[in-house]
């Protein structure tokens, strides 16, 4: 009984206080989008966890879904630019580059995904854990052009926040 409670007083504190800081979701969102985006950094924040639980909080505190989907598919294409122009500046030698020379799997796979399926392999490489931040840095030694490069990168961007923020904005949706 003690747990229910405990669990009902953390569950309103928590609605109250994100209906508080609605105002604060989308640069949160942007934040995590661009730090799940850009190589090493990914590693250590757990944006894809953080889009599901944000998008059910956010919802349940009124919140609404679009302005907090373009805020995390827009920091999240950020960070793909940022990773791009360090791949296109170092080109062979990003491989060397701390923190990537920590990581030397993540180079060929990425390589692979890209020279086998293009603008296709930035779009589902998004998708694939640990290789997400690689891919845009690959695409940039690669020297794939940039207008290949944005609009890929951008549509991959869209659908993955939408992926992971959305389940959260449904639940609620279902269950008011």
């Amino acid at each position: 009984m003690l747990t229910v409670l405990l669990a009902e007083g953390w569950t309103d504190f928590l609605l109250s206080f994100a209906g508080d800081n609605l105002r604060f979701v989308e640069v949160l969102v942007f934040v995590l989008g661009l730090a799940e985006s850009i190589a090493l950094v990914s590693l250590f924040v757990p944006s894809t966890i953080l889009f599901l639980g944000i998008g059910a909080v956010h919802s349940a505190a009124g919140g609404e879904f679009w302005p907090v989907w373009m805020a995390g598919a827009t920091g999240a294409w950020v960070g793909d630019c940022i990773s791009y122009g360090l791949g296109r500046y170092f080109k062979d030698d990003a491989a060397k580059v701390w923190p990537i020379r920590k990581f030397p799997d993540f180079i060929p796979k990425g390589q692979v995904l890209c020279e086998r399926w293009g603008v296709l392999g930035i779009i589902v490489g998004k998708f694939i854990g640990g290789l997400r931040p690689f891919i845009p840095v690959v695409a940039g030694m690669l020297s794939m052009p940039w207008a290949l490069f944005l609009p890929s990168s951008g549509l991959s961007c869209l659908i993955w926040a939408g992926a992971f923020l959305a389940p959260g904005y449904g639940v609620n949706f279902l269950f008011n």
